[in-house]
């Protein structure tokens, strides 16, 4: 083993080693918050006898809807759960393994820019930033965790086979099927790419990345491939979502979701990215209205941020030659930053800090700079700085870990923060409601909704939870509500139909269905609401159809019980023999003859031996 392996080897594992220690104490927290939904109440990832079915899920449990697509993260859910039992510890051991080897990636990728004292402090900067501490201390942060494990395997590669002079295809093969794995892991890897071509920066600064044609002939054969895997992966998404680009979340910016209020809103967000990334004191949950509110005009704080952004891409405009590292940091944190922007999709979260994880590399990269471009009359400062940074670093860390310990951990820590919060009111009234106190709890979600009332995930379960005590005419409000403002979640338009079903107002509840039709295509549930509300006009050949298309969209799962409705539908409407032959399809699902021919007789129909 030569001396410049076995050096990397050392700065690999030593802040790798780090990571893991600064980490440890999440090994004792339990399922937390997006934890609860995805993980620990879904018996999709409980073991891996569902895997086809892991493989064509949503993300979210379809009750909530969400877009999102990321199976391989699932399948790493339900591999946990068979080796562990469910249990908490596992699902956080297997998340600071992919944290500690993210940091040792991360350190050999720092070794092809920089000596190894300066990869080394980039590298401990990493490993204990507190702005990692949702994606690592809660289980469902797996995502971004899993993400940036394949987007720096494939980086490293890149970077590697550039400094030998030439791509093999094993290189070209290994950064492909990482960049797959990648968006299969979390959407955000769509971006590895452009973030290959960041890493270029420096060498084309420099002038060793050759003229432009060669540049570009020599990366056209892995840029193709990338391309090829893009364009995969979209039609998988299509298959699996009916759309390759989902972008539902309307209420995150509502009632105005325009580029100028999308734009002014981030505005005010960036200049906590500049604090979460650099001096991350005061972490926090969520960052949901009334925490950040959307804004339709410039306000001073979008100001301030417009100012920031402005002055760092300026100064990496001027240091390009001089200290291209510099804006290879900058054009990271961008391009790393573009999927959650919301300037392109509008996604369901203003800011989250797991969201930071991949950027946050930038700083890291900042950090190893400071270092290597220190005097050495100054270097002995300079480190010392740095190190009180990642102490410091650490402490806030380890203080965090444990907020994460279950929900309640997070949205108490979360009240004394931001007892503004929606999301702090509304666990406020799930928390009442737990306790049987109907009444509270109502008045606390009442409460989160007049903060911010344009959630349509709110909205939907307090229409339920009014539908379910009898409050019908308010669950009626909320419902359409919710269907308005996340129009492209079918359960939306299918829970209002059903609450107008029950106000007796069988149009309205056919209004509803056909808007969802107009949103999200035909689904089983629509007809069957529909073959209702037709069967209360008395229409029953329209209620007929509506049955007809239930059965037929629902397959084999439909049952023996859904034949016999349309049975009874197709005799209302005078079709004795439609309504014959699905008395027979019943039989055939299992329902007993003597069951049937009780129905048929009832039905004025008669099954001959030959039925």
């Amino acid at each position: 083993m030569t001396d410049a392996r076995r050096l990397r080897i050392i700065v690999a594992s030593g802040v790798a080693t780090l990571a893991v220690l600064v980490y440890a104490n999440s090994l004792a927290n339990g399922f937390a918050y997006d934890d609860v939904p995805i993980l620990e109440s879904r018996d999709l990832v409980h073991g891996l006898d569902k895997f086809p079915e892991l493989l064509t899920a949503e993300y979210w449990p379809a009750r909530f809807g969400s877009g999102l697509y990321r199976p391989l993260t699932m399948v790493s859910f339900a591999v946990d759960w068979s080796v562990w039992g469910g249990e908490p510890f596992g699902f956080h051991l297997t998340n600071v393994v992919l944290h500690a080897g993210i940091t040792a990636l991360l350190a050999l990728l720092l070794l092809r820019f920089f000596p190894w004292w300066a990869a080394l402090a980039g590298g401990a900067v990493f490993a204990v930033h507190p702005v990692h501490t949702e994606a690592v201390a809660n289980v469902v942060g797996r995502a971004e965790l899993l993400a940036a494990t394949f987007v720096l395997v494939a980086c490293v590669v890149y970077v590697g086979a550039r400094r030998r002079g030439r791509l093999s295809w094993v290189a070209l093969v290994a950064i492909s099927v990482s960049y797959a794995l990648a968006m299969l892991s979390k959407e955000v890897g769509v971006v590895l790419p452009a973030l290959l071509l960041v890493l270029d920066l420096p060498a084309v600064a420099r002038g060793r990345a050759g003229d432009g044609k060669a540049y570009l002939r020599a990366r056209l054969p892995l840029f193709a491939s990338l391309a090829a895997v893009l364009v995969g992966y979209l039609a998988l998404r299509w298959a699996v979502l009916g759309e390759p680009i989902s972008s539902l979340a309307k209420g995150t910016f509502a009632p105005d979701a325009s580029f100028a209020t999308r734009l002014f809103t981030m505005a005010r967000v960036w200049p906590r990215y500049y604090e979460l990334s650099l001096l991350p004191t005061e972490l926090s949950a969520d960052y949901s209205p009334a925490v950040i509110l959307p804004a339709s005009q410039l306000t001073p704080l979008g100001l301030v941020g417009f100012a920031l952004v402005a002055a760092t891409v300026v100064l990496a405009v001027v240091l390009y030659r001089r200290m291209p590292e510099f804006s290879m940091a900058v054009a990271w944190a961008a391009v790393a930053l573009l999927p959650v922007s919301n300037l392109i999709i509008v996604t369901e979260i203003v800011l989250a800090e797991r969201t930071l994880y991949t950027p946050s590399l930038a700083v890291s990269v900042l950090a190893a700079l400071v270092v290597t471009r220190a005097r050495l009359s100054q270097r002995r400062w300079v480190v010392l700085g740095l190190a009180l940074w990642v102490i410091g670093f650490s402490v806030v860390t380890l203080r965090r870990n444990p907020v994460w310990e279950d929900s309640d951990t997070v949205f108490t820590e979360l009240q004394r923060q931001h007892p503004e919060s929606s999301r702090v009111l509304w666990w406020l009234g799930y928390r009442q409601f737990g306790r049987g106190d109907w009444a509270g709890a109502r008045e606390w979600f009442r409460r989160s909704l007049e903060v911010w009332p344009y959630s349509p995930a709110h909205l939907s379960a307090f229409a339920v939870l009014l539908e379910d005590h009898g409050e019908l005419e308010e669950a009626e409000v909320m419902a359409a509500r919710a269907a308005e403002f996340g129009p492209g979640y079918a359960d939306h338009h299918s829970l209002l139909a059903v609450i107008r079903l029950r106000l007796g107002d069988n149009e309205g509840a056919l209004r509803a269905l056909t808007r969802g039709r107009q949103v999200v295509g035909e689904q089983a549930v629509f007809c069957a609401l529909e073959a209702d509300a037709y069967a209360n006009l008395g229409e029953f050949a329209h209620a007929a159809r509506a049955q007809t298309c239930f059965v037929r969209l629902r397959g084999a799962a439909a049952t023996g019980e859904d034949w016999l409705d349309l049975a009874q539908l197709q005799a209302a409407a005078g079709d004795t023999g439609a309504a014959l032959a699905s008395l027979d399809s019943a039989v055939v699902r299992g329902v007993p003859d003597l069951e049937v021919d009780s129905l048929a007789q009832g039905l004025g129909l008669y099954r001959g031996a030959e039925q």
